[in-house]
């Protein structure tokens, strides 16, 4: 009895995982570009308190969200901090996951490099090209993936070599 129970909440909170991803990932983007959607979403992502390496580094994304809608800089500076710090921890558990790099990327990309927060940049722009070429897009769907290329392009911080590598990875 206690296993049959045991295999009813993993094979329950497996399945919830997967379906709050793409409910995680709809409301991330619309916390980038709002205020009021990034605290609310920095509320129901740390409510979570979960050790998921992807649901982590949402959480450090939220965490940086934070630092942007901040107007404090004592804020501003211990929301980054602890976002890149939430970021790298979830990178370290899941190093070859696709969307955890690519969260520190964009995030690191918009950080003033005087700050000296954008350190994993080229790490992670080369990991994320190796991904994509290898065709390891764990549970991206074709359309975040297209975004994400999209997204590294106009970043400007790839080659045209690696810009072609993930175009044709696509096809």
């Amino acid at each position: 009895m206690r296993i049959t129970l045991l295999l009813i909440f993993l094979i329950t909170t497996a399945f919830s995982k997967d379906e709050d991803l793409p409910s995680i990932r709809k409301q991330y983007y619309e916390a980038v570009n709002n205020a009021d959607a990034a605290h609310r979403f920095y509320d129901m992502i740390a409510a979570q308190k979960s050790e998921d390496p992807v649901i982590l580094a949402y959480f450090g994304s939220a965490q940086a969200l934070k630092a942007r809608y901040s107007w404090n800089p004592y804020n501003k500076m211990a929301y980054l901090k602890r976002g890149i710090s939430t970021l790298a921890t979830a990178v370290s558990k899941s190093p070859d996951n696709l969307e955890i790099r690519f969260l520190r990327f964009s995030l690191e990309h918009y950080v003033p490099s005087f700050l000296g927060f954008s350190r994993d940049l080229d790490p992670d722009r080369r990991k994320i090209v190796e991904l994509i070429e290898k065709k390891q897009f764990g549970s991206m769907d074709k359309d975040l993936l297209k975004n994400m290329v999209k997204f590294m392009e106009e970043s400007k911080r790839c080659t045209p070599k690696e810009l072609e590598t993930m175009r044709n990875a696509m096809k």
